[in-house]
């Protein structure tokens, strides 16, 4: 019931330190952008990558070749990606989520509220959370790619906040 009869566990952390090796070099390889803060893309590959590595640790019909050459198929894959996303924003923008404004000089953005499934009540944390009391005092908070809330109150000096998210790929109310 808790064993198996074939008692051959030497295998389960040759392939742990094996796995761990290769998919550091080849992460150091690939570069920091491979593991930067996620998106939804960046999830998708760090829970395939981890599924293919826990499949050859775990699983004796998969050999340890076979996924070795899986992650350095998937890393290579990102890496490829990363190139075509800096050179065509098409692609960028299918590949990637786009920051939303869901606050705009003082003002909910209901709209984009209700695209990304945000209630004001998560809005009302997030100022909390930066300190800032008044829904007034917001010159902009945006729900990011990865997930997390930039708040810019106007206690702060941003200089021109709009300007600076649309350059970031935020669409401003007008």
């Amino acid at each position: 019931m808790f064993f198996d009869d074939e008692g051959a566990y030497w295998h389960i952390p040759v392939a742990v330190i094996l796995g761990f090796l290769l998919l550091l070099f080849l992460l150091r390889l690939s570069g920091k952008r491979t593991v930067a803060q996620f998106n939804m893309y960046d999830m998708i590959l760090t829970f395939t990558v981890g599924s293919v590595l826990s499949s050859s640790i775990i699983l004796d019909n998969v050999a340890f070749l076979d996924a070795a050459i899986a992650l350095a198929s998937l890393i290579a894959m990102d890496y490829v990606i990363s190139l075509v996303i800096m050179k065509f924003d098409g692609v960028r923008k299918l590949v990637r989520s786009q920051p939303t404004l869901l606050v705009f000089k003082g003002e909910l953005q209901h709209a984009n509220m209700r695209r990304e499934r945000v209630v004001e009540d998560e809005v009302l944390m997030f100022m909390r959370q930066r300190g800032v009391d008044r829904l007034s005092h917001v010159s902009a908070m945006i729900l990011e790619p990865a997930g997390n809330v930039s708040v810019f109150s106007d206690a702060q000096d941003h200089g021109d906040v709009a300007k600076s998210l649309q350059r970031s790929g935020v669409d401003i109310p007008s």
